[in-house]
């Protein structure tokens, strides 16, 4: 596997094979750009209750796996396990991607083209720009109190503490087993947040790609796309990482910020429940 430069990683949950936006738009970059295929290892990592039956033939794609995990180990699972795929093939650079990234052929060109120059190696992670509705949403810089979107003229090294989206970012393989891997105790919301911070703890810096990439943030739609039971699950992960890494002003002004935030919702929101798993989040 000498020629390949990336190990990618597409986490899929009671999603199809064929339904997948990111499956579908791989397949159509790697049709469009000559050689693309033989530069990345694909694994499919399939988080849903049943196992699919893939057929290699349906995907233009080089050394490809598939993997069901029925008990659902979430994305950290996913991530770790990929991760220790790139480290047996000596494959550098593991991106991640969701099951419904749109992905385009600049994508690839943008992450080949940094790669080749060759990244000097405090370099921990190659992010591209998430636009949702025209505004960028990823990576942001991140302040005092608050979280800024980076500037869409913005593109380098980044010399202020930066998060990002776990979708479509590409991690250095060796930074990321330097920090320990992806922590099971984010297996699901925040592991972004917290593996960005840690590598940048341990002395990694970001690089933002010249390059946009569309992309759904559920919470921005949250009745019609995440259940109160998720949602309470990311509320117990944001005080996880308030909590580790004291950001936002620390326990205190989060827990302002919540009950804000929970007004809000009884205000904007039919279902008041929750508004009321943000209440109990509180009196933890």
């Amino acid at each position: 596997m000498s020629g390949i430069l990336i190990q990618c990683v597409i986490v899929l949950y009671k999603n199809t094979l064929s339904e997948s936006r990111t499956l579908r738009s791989l397949s159509e970059c790697c049709l469009q750009e000559c050689g693309l295929a033989e530069r990345l290892s694909i694994l499919i990592f399939d988080n849903s209750p049943t196992a699919q039956q893939p057929n290699p033939t349906d995907w233009p794609f080089g050394p490809t796996e598939y993997h069901h995990d029925a008990e659902n180990g979430g994305l950290a699972a996913a991530y770790n396990y990929a991760l220790r795929t790139a480290r047996n093939e000596n494959i550098e650079w593991l991106l991640l991607l969701d099951q419904d990234t749109l992905l385009e052929v600049g994508l690839f060109s943008a992450l080949f083209r940094e790669i080749g120059t060759p990244t000097p190696p405090y370099v921990c992670a190659l992010v591209p720009k998430l636009v949702q509705n025209g505004a960028i949403i990823s990576p942001q810089i991140v302040g005092t109190f608050r979280n800024k979107p980076i500037s869409p003229q913005f593109s380098g090294l980044c010399s202020r503490l930066t998060t990002a989206f776990n979708s479509a970012a590409c991690l250095r393989v060796q930074a990321v087993v330097k920090v320990g891997g992806f922590p099971q105790e984010y297996w699901l919301d925040y592991l972004d947040h917290v593996m960005f911070y840690r590598l940048q703890v341990a002395d990694g810096r970001i690089f933002v790609l010249d390059v946009t990439v569309q992309h759904h943030l559920s919470l921005l739609n949250m009745e019609v796309e995440m259940s109160v039971e998720r949602y309470a699950n990311v509320l117990a992960a944001e005080g996880k990482f308030i909590k580790e890494t004291n950001s936002g002003g620390g326990s205190l002004v989060h827990r302002m910020r919540l009950l804000k935030r929970a007004m809000s919702l009884l205000i904007k929101l039919r279902n008041r429940s929750y508004a009321l798993q943000i209440f109990k989040s509180i009196l933890k």
